[in-house]
């Protein structure tokens, strides 16, 4: 794609496997009408029955400021494409000097369906829309997707004997996980300090240190997992105050997790999370589950100090479960990744350079390999992956400066390198840790590769920017 394309044209599609019949999934998502139901994004009038070609259907997005502006004065859009056999639908909404396209697409696909949803931006306003209309218009795509299968799963033709818990449910990972092991039809519940309306699945509060009647999410006639996810956001100020905040959260809910699956039958399977970055900042050194951990200056206590204290209390810990994972996660990359934020903004303001001296290994995995990872974990697929420690990462690290080449690529921009004055004081000022971007590590999966484990995301480019 040209440059002076990439400013008027973009596209992104989000696809996500539901275990239902396709026609079941098509008769909610061919009717805009009730789009609203199950994408709480946004939403439609649809102004005759026909629902055909040519059909006149009003936009109705949310937001405190484009959902007004919108609503006040944009003009109607209409569906330009409906196919009954293809099972697709399309809407196209008129923007100054150009359009927004809006498509579905339901495939069947061996256990159930695929559901594609794709956003087309055209005209001179592109840039700007892309970064606020098309970006939240996919967000949460696989939660959206989710609601949708609760509201067809009286017809979904497979469940999955599998009742898992997830501690932490509700942040990126979380959510994502559940919304696809509930799309896949396991029975799903998250703990979570607050509750969120509308979320797909059944939500008991916890504050990750009492026990209490949060520990009725482990009660189910098929085989319960757990999955601890708990723990404060990670990119903090690099504080010690921060740094015992992060470790005490992630040790509390783990030692509160522990003592509540004591009380009931052995769980089938207690995943238990954990970093990568457990090994600090590591050069060159090529990292596998067998690595040993940094000590003395080498063990930067926000990465390893957290994570070793956070795996030493799930090893320490009477863990009531026939298999446990310690799961080491890389940086787990999606277009709505929280990291790729701040990266793409330098991208975009033509900072997008180099971080640093550039050669810093940057470890990642895909968001659908990664939950792949975790149903294999789960035994909800092959292969069987043996107990023990786990690193989630693709077989294909990064150096910083490829990772950064390939951003400027798809944002079309030449990019300054920016050291490490600018990450730093940027950092600063968002309350963020600019060594999350200024360190590296050089990490894969042996355990992964033995079991025959097949990774599908091994393009970065294609991976963040579809």
């Amino acid at each position: 794609m040209s440059s002076t394309k990439k400013f008027t044209h973009w596209q992104r599609t989000e696809s996500q496997f539901l275990a239902a019949g396709a026609d079941a999934v098509y008769s909610i998502v061919g009717n805009l009408s009730q789009t609203g139901h199950w994408m709480k994004q946004l939403g439609f009038t649809v102004h005759d029955d026909q629902r055909g070609v040519g059909t006149k259907v009003d936009l109705l997005p949310p937001g405190k400021v484009f959902g007004p502006l919108h609503r006040a004065t944009a003009p109607s859009g209409s569906i330009t494409r409906r196919n009954q056999a293809a099972r697709m639908v399309e809407f196209t909404q008129p923007q100054p000097g150009g359009s927004m396209v809006l498509r579905w697409r339901v495939d069947e696909h061996e256990g159930g369906c695929m559901l594609h949803f794709t956003v087309e931006l055209h005209g001179p306003g592109t840039t700007a829309f892309k970064f606020t209309v098309g970006k939240e218009l996919c967000e949460d795509f696989a939660v959206a997707a989710a609601r949708l299968y609760r509201l067809i799963a009286h017809t979904a033709h497979i469940k999955l004997d599998a009742h898992v818990v997830i501690a932490g449910g509700r942040g990126f990972l979380g959510r994502n996980l559940a919304a696809d092991l509930v799309c896949r039809g396991a029975s799903v519940v998250v703990l979570s300090r607050t509750r969120e309306a509308d979320f797909p699945t059944e939500q008991y509060i916890w504050d990750g240190q009492h026990q209490g009647p949060w520990t009725g999410a482990f009660a189910s006639d098929r085989p319960v997992h757990l999955v601890n996810l708990a723990g404060e956001r990670v990119d903090k100020r690099n504080t010690a105050e921060n740094i015992a905040a992060l470790t005490d959260s992630r040790v509390r809910t783990t030692r509160t997790l522990a003592e509540a699956t004591t009380q009931g039958a052995k769980l089938a399977t207690w995943i238990q999370s954990s970093t990568t970055a457990i090994f600090s900042d590591a050069g060159e050194t090529e990292l596998t589950e067998s690595s040993p951990i940094p000590t003395g200056e080498r063990a930067l206590p926000e990465m390893t100090g957290v994570a070793v204290a956070w795996e030493k209390a799930f090893t320490q810990a009477q863990v009531n479960a026939e298999h446990r994972y310690i799961l080491r996660t890389s940086l787990v990359m999606h277009p709505d990744a929280p990291l790729l934020g701040p990266l793409n903004l330098l991208a975009n303001t033509g900072l997008g350079g180099k971080l640093g001296h550039g050669k810093q290994w940057f470890s990642w995995i895909g968001m659908e390999d990664w939950l792949r990872v975790i149903r294999c974990l789960l035994r909800l697929e092959a292969p069987a992956i043996p107990d023990g420690i786990v690193h989630a990462t693709a077989p294909n690290p990064l150096r910083n400066e490829e990772v950064m080449a390939a951003l400027r690529s798809l944002a079309g921009m030449p990019g300054l390198p920016t050291g490490s004055l600018i990450p730093t004081v940027g950092a600063a000022a968002m309350g963020t840790n600019a060594r999350v971007v200024l360190t590296g590590r050089k990490a894969t999966s042996e355990v992964l590769q033995k079991a025959g484990f097949v990774f599908e995301e091994t393009d970065f480019a294609a991976t963040v920017g579809r």
